[in-house]
């Protein structure tokens, strides 16, 4: 009998712990993907092979923009991007910042260092309007989205680098 409660108990505590694990947040890049509106942020996460999002432990906070704040781009630009390898590598950089903040603690920090690795420091500032918050000029739409290497902000623009001035882009806006 008490070899059955015995192995009745291990049975209870390994189920609870498999559940416990198979819901825990995956990586950033998988919760990204998972959700599906993320293609061309990924696109240019893959391009760039930034591991940060993959395989890296983090803590980050990530600024990940939807696939619609993509289109909002100006025709031409991400092309322009991704023929250039330091480009892509650079904006995607730039929406990553050390650190797992969430939405509510931003303002308070008023900016962060980005991991854009431009010669030029790349800070983002951080606000709250009304009961929006902002990084730059976007708008956080959801909050606080949990993955195992850091905390994602999805945002409603793109965040563009600040490259030299021989840029030959296309006018974006900022």
């Amino acid at each position: 009998m008490r070899l059955k409660i015995a192995l009745m108990t291990m049975l209870v505590v390994v189920l609870s712990v498999g559940t416990a694990l198979s819901q825990a947040p995956g990586n950033m890049y998988d919760t990204l993907a998972a959700a599906g509106n993320f293609k061309t942020f990924l696109s240019a996460v893959d391009k760039a092979n930034v591991q940060e999002l993959k395989k890296m432990p983090g803590n980050f906070t990530l600024f990940a923009p939807t696939d619609e704040a993509f289109a909002k781009l100006p025709a031409g630009t991400m092309d322009t991007i991704m023929a250039s390898s330091a480009r892509v590598q650079d904006l995607v950089y730039y929406h990553i910042t050390p650190g797992k903040y969430m939405a509510k603690d931003l303002p308070a920090l008023k900016e962060c260092k980005t991991l854009c690795p431009t010669d030029q420091p790349q800070l983002l500032k951080l606000t709250k309007v009304g009961d929006k918050y902002m990084v730059g000029t976007a708008n956080i739409i959801k909050a606080d989205v949990m993955a195992s290497n850091g905390i994602i902000q999805v945002i409603d623009a793109v965040l563009m680098p600040t490259w030299a001035p021989k840029s030959n882009l296309p006018p974006t806006t900022k």
